[in-house]
Parts: structure tokens; C-alpha cells; sequence
């Protein structure tokens, strides 16, 4: 028994150890995945206007401080705080009464001197009078004392009177001039004190927006200064200012010249070139502006050169003291054109994917632009031949095999003369 179960054994080994390389003929091996597909497609040529676009600041067309220009107390405020206010509108009241007071009394003393005036004139009147008689009687007693009617002496005094009288027509001449720039005098007084007293109706002296109220009803203002009251801006126009290098401006000027326009800064009447606004919440640069004033030199600290410009802003949609996108026209010249998701950013700047002729995945580093009817701007770094990966792009690793699929970019612009659009 013990022998058959050990040939049995046997057996079943030699079965096992033949039945072992029939098992193992066929082997597992790894097949790679196919490349991925990837959407292809040629930069569009076009030709565009070259813009140049940087970041500005909106500062108010007009900035007024409303001033108390006398002193005295203050009375009432008709004005809503933050309200639009009418140029001429009434903002504060200072008390009238004692500068209507001294209104009344400059008053009276100019009629005291045109009262004086009237009495010189009369005082002249009388003086031209004498000075007629006596030289009646001197022309008389000339004649008489030829007869030898009238002795030298009695001339002689005859004569001194006639001096006198001709004496006292002077005087009273420079008695009325003397009262005349008394006149004058009191009149300009009363100027000056209803003047002053028209200043006690503090008005807005442009349309605007007023601001809040700084000194409260019933304080003294102008004691000793000219007391801030409150704040007029005027939104519409509005100005935006901003900077830019002095690469940039030194292109400005060599187009100019080379378009024939005279060297050298231009003035706001001279300078015609159109400058593009857009808010940070707006797409492109709805808003269109014109150049108003350019600085004297250039910032040596900084190699910047600073530059207004002057949009209208009718609505008030476009607030003071923001940061805008402007956008400077420049020229037209030819680009390339792609949409904007296939262009991809890392700190190295903008770059895209392009496949080679081995299907194999490269990245080129690009210089960008605006959007130009709703595509990229690329300014350097792709040939119109280049195949860009404009879809698939998590596929598109550098040095990846993918399968290109020949797709049409976004054709070209309908329009050449499209304005540009902001940066994403």
C-alpha cells in the first residue's frame, strides 16, 4: 500500500513538472496609450493698430475748497451733503447784520461828501462872484485915479482885494476836489462793504458734487483765516493721468516726425491723438478721451513722463481717484492673432504650446498685446506656420507626442478699424 501511494506520488510530480512550460508561452507586456488628440490651429494674420496701454489715475476736472471769506457766524447750511450742486447754489449763510451796518454807514458817508461837494461848489460859486466885483472896482478906480479922482494907495488896495478874491476861487476849487475824492473814497468803502457782505452768502462757485460739511451752525469762521467750509468736485469732464517711459515717448516723437508733424511737445489744441479709458469692471475701453497736457521733462528719478488727458463723463459713470486702463493708438501694423485661452502665464510672463513636425509638444514664450475683436495680440515670438494647441492644453506637456488635429483659429476680424479691448 505504502508503495502505491508513493509511485502515485511520483507521478503527480512528473505530471506538475511537464504541464509547467506549457503555462508560461504567453507573457503580459505593457502597450503605451495612444497620443492624445489635440486641437491645432495657425496664428491669424491681421493687421492692427498698435497700442500702447498702461495703468492711470482719475483725478477730478475741478477741486474747489469752499472758503469762508469773512468773518463771522455761521447761520444756516442749505445744501444736502454729497449732493449735485448748480454752480451759483447757495451752501452757507454767515450773519448779514453787521456787515449790512456797515454797509449803511458807508453809505451815509458817501452822501456826507457829496454834501460836501455841493457846499465847495457854492463856496466857488461865491468866491467867482467877489473876485468879479472887486475887479469891477479895480477897473474903475484904474480909470479914475488917470483923472486923479483915486490915490495910488486906494488903487493899490483895490487891487489887493481883486488878488484876494482870485485867491479864494482856488481855495474853493481845491475844497471841491478835496470833497470829490471824499466821494470816491466812500463810495469805494461802500463797495468793499457790500462786497463783504455778499460773501456772508457762501455759493458754490463751479457745478459739482458738494461734500460733507466740516465746521458746524453757530461757529465763528474767518477769524484770523479763511475757514474751510466744505469740498465742490466737478466730475464731468474728468481727467487721467498717467505715465509712461521714456522708450515710449521717444517713439511718439520719431513717428511724429517721421509723419510730418512739427518736432517737439504739442500743445492740447495741437495734439489731436485720440486716448482710450476703460474701468476695472468694463470690458475694452468704452470710454474715448483726448490728449490735454504733457509735463515739462521727464521725471529723472523715475525716467517717466507724465501725461493728462481729459474724457467726458456726462453720466458720472467714471469716479474720481480710480485706477483705469488707458490705451494710446499708435499706428497700424501686421500681427498675429489667437484666441486668448490658448495662451497660458507662469511667472516667466505669457507663453503657448506649439506642436513641432515630430508631433512632439514645445512651449514658446510670446509677447502679447490687447484683445483685438475678442483675440490676442501677439507681438512676438510665433511665425504664422506655427501649429498652436488652442485645445487640449492639460495634454500638452513639453516633450509629449500628441496627435494634432488641424483646426481653424477664430478667423479674421470683420472690422480693421475695432477698437482695442482690455487686457485679461
Amino acid at each position: 500500500m505504502r508503495r502505491r501511494v508513493g509511485i502515485q506520488d511520483l507521478a503527480l510530480h512528473l505530471t506538475l513538472l511537464l504541464a509547467a512550460p506549457l503555462g508560461c508561452t504567453e507573457r503580459n507586456e505593457y502597450q503605451p496609450p495612444p497620443p492624445p488628440d489635440v486641437t491645432v490651429a495657425n496664428p491669424v494674420q491681421a493687421t492692427v493698430e498698435d497700442v500702447l496701454e498702461v495703468t492711470g489715475e482719475t483725478i477730478p476736472h475741478e477741486r474747489i475748497e469752499i472758503r469762508a471769506r469773512v468773518e463771522g457766524y455761521l447761520e444756516e447750511a442749505p445744501f444736502t451733503e454729497g449732493a449735485m450742486v448748480e454752480q451759483g447754489q447757495p451752501l452757507f449763510i454767515i450773519d448779514k447784520r453787521p456787515f449790512q451796518a456797515a454797509v449803511d454807514a458807508a453809505k451815509a458817508a458817501e452822501l456826507v461828501a457829496e454834501a460836501r461837494v455841493r457846499s465847495a461848489e457854492a463856496v466857488l460859486k461865491q468866491a467867482q462872484a467877489q473876485a468879479a466885483n472887486d475887479q469891477a472896482q479895480y477897473n474903475r478906480a484904474a480909470r479914475a485915479a488917470q483923472a486923479g479922482g483915486v490915490t495910488q494907495a486906494e488903487l493899490d488896495e483895490l487891487r489887493t482885494t481883486y488878488q484876494n478874491s482870485v485867491a479864494e476861487i482856488d481855495v474853493a476849487q481845491a475844497s471841491i476836489e478835496s470833497a470829490k475824492a471824499e466821494v470816491e473814497a466812500a463810495k469805494a468803502t461802500v463797495r468793499q462793504e457790500e462786497l463783504d457782505l455778499s460773501y456772508t452768502d457762501v455759493t458754490s462757485p463751479i457745478a459739482g458734487r458738494v461734500g460733507k460739511r466740516q465746521v458746524d451752525l453757530g461757529n465763528l469762521v474767518g477769524s484770523g483765516e479763511s475757514t474751510v467750509l466744505t469740498n465742490v468736485i466737478a466730475y464731468d469732464p474728468i481727467y487721467a493721468t498717467f505715465t509712461i517711459s521714456e522708450a515710449e515717448l521717444l517713439k511718439f516723437q520719431r513717428q511724429a516726425e517721421a509723419s510730418g508733424d512739427a518736432p517737439g511737445p504739442k500743445t492740447r489744441d495741437e495734439n489731436d491723438r485720440p486716448i482710450l479709458l476703460g474701468l476695472a469692471d468694463e470690458e475694452g475701453y468704452p470710454h474715448v478721451g483726448r490728449f490735454d497736457y504733457a509735463d515739462l521733462a521727464l521725471d529723472r528719478a523715475t525716467g517717466t513722463y507724465f501725461v493728462r488727458a481729459e474724457f467726458p463723463n456726462p453720466g458720472l459713470s467714471i469716479p474720481p481717484g480710480a485706477f483705469v486702463r488707458i490705451a494710446i493708438p499708435r499706428k497700424e501694423e501686421e500681427a498675429l492673432l489667437l484666441p486668448d485661452e490658448a495662451i497660458g502665464r507662469d511667472q516667466n510672463g505669457a507663453y503657448v504650446s506649439v506642436v513641432e513636425a515630430d508631433n512632439k509638444v514645445a512651449r514658446k514664450a510670446v509677447e502679447t498685446a490687447g484683445l483685438y475683436d475678442g483675440k490676442r495680440v501677439i507681438k512676438q515670438g510665433l511665425t504664422p506656420e506655427d501649429r498652436v494647441v488652442v485645445n487640449g492644453l492639460q495634454m500638452a506637456q513639453p516633450g509629449a507626442v500628441v496627435n494634432p488635429i488641424e483646426a481653424s483659429a477664430s478667423g479674421p476680424p470683420e472690422s480693421e478699424d475695432a477698437a482695442p479691448r482690455a487686457d485679461s
